[in-house]
């Protein structure tokens, strides 16, 4: 499938041509198809723009600092909005256009900062970033606006934006039409600039591997940690404790050998327990889960569990029960 203007104006509309059925689609059709995906790279840029790109450059002190000067300021003036959204001073309406708009003026600011920085040195905090950017995720959920956040990152964008920011991540994708006539996705091609950023990242313990959790008869989104250490594992937490109500439980010890759990192996545990290769423990009804960890230390983000694992949960309990 080719990616063609139509009459010129590519701006416009655009329309894709699958030379194996000779038919043309519009360009928003493949867009619903790949809205997952895409949202997921909305999520990973606006991170590693906000708190991430550090571990991937060093920034230049005598050329930063005064744009840092206004980010500071601008993220001061989020925090008081916020307070003053938690305290019912203003709507909702209000508090996610404002809202919007300083995000939008610290994205500025964002790329001007990485316009001069200089690449492969670390000298950030990568899992103070973790947490930091952890947060301001948990605020957001918490009043139900950060899946709003990203889309509106997405949908604020023109037509060339789009085209650009997806040309960035995706080298190519392979679509295929199932029996009803809709798109699925077979295949996806990452451009390799962004693997190894990908892995870089991974490095410095910060990339996270997407997982289910089921709770009260249904299945639930989380995130795993798969190569942190007891020690940065006790420097994300106290940096939560600053500003959530957080709780850590130790799931205990296991053993994996290729993706699967060893069911007879004790794994020290008082709070959890294995039954039919799934582990087994119980939550308050107004925990919500941030994270899952598993500590221990792999050569690459593609390397499969072997040996013994220590999990744990990290939860956030919220102001409010959360219904079951």
């Amino acid at each position: 499938m080719t990616c063609k203007g139509a009459g010129g104006k590519k701006s416009k509309y655009m329309y894709y041509f699958c030379d194996n059925c000779n038919l043309y689609y519009n360009e928003d059709e493949i867009e619903n198809c790949l809205i997952d995906y895409i949202l997921d790279l909305v999520e990973y840029d606006f991170n590693v723009k906000k708190y991430f790109y550090p571990l991937l450059a060093e920034k230049k002190d005598n050329e930063t600092k005064q744009i840092e000067d206004e980010i500071k300021k601008l993220k001061q003036s989020k925090e008081r909005l916020m307070r003053v959204f938690e305290n019912g001073i203003i709507k909702e309406e209000d508090f996610a256009k404002d809202y919007e708009f300083i995000e939008k003026k610290l994205a500025e600011l964002d790329t001007k900062k990485i316009e001069s920085l200089n690449l492969d040195k670390e000298t950030f905090n990568p899992i103070h970033l973790l947490a930091e950017r952890d947060i301001e995720r948990e605020k957001l959920t918490e009043h139900q606006i950060y899946k709003d956040v990203l889309l509106k990152l997405w949908t604020m964008k023109s037509k060339e934006e789009k085209q650009s920011f997806i040309s960035k991540f995706i080298e190519t994708a392979t679509l295929k039409k199932d029996e009803d006539g809709n798109f699925d996705i077979d295949k996806v091609n990452f451009r390799s600039s962004f693997v190894e950023q990908i892995d870089k990242l991974y490095d410095n313990g910060v990339v996270d591997f997407p997982t289910m959790l089921e709770r009260d008869g249904k299945l639930e989104d989380t995130k795993i940690s798969v190569n942190m250490n007891n020690e940065q594992l006790q420097d994300y937490l106290s940096t939560l404790k600053k500003d959530l109500d957080i709780n850590y439980m130790d799931l205990g010890e296991y053993y994996f050998h290729d993706d699967k759990i060893d069911e007879n192996y004790d794994n020290k545990s008082q709070v959890a327990k294995i039954r039919d290769r799934h582990i087994e423990f119980k939550l308050k009804k107004n925990q919500r889960v941030i994270r899952m960890v598993a500590i221990k230390q792999y050569k690459n983000f593609l390397a499969k569990p072997e040996g013994k694992l220590q999990l744990g949960l990290v939860t956030h309990t919220t102001t409010k029960k959360q219904h079951k």
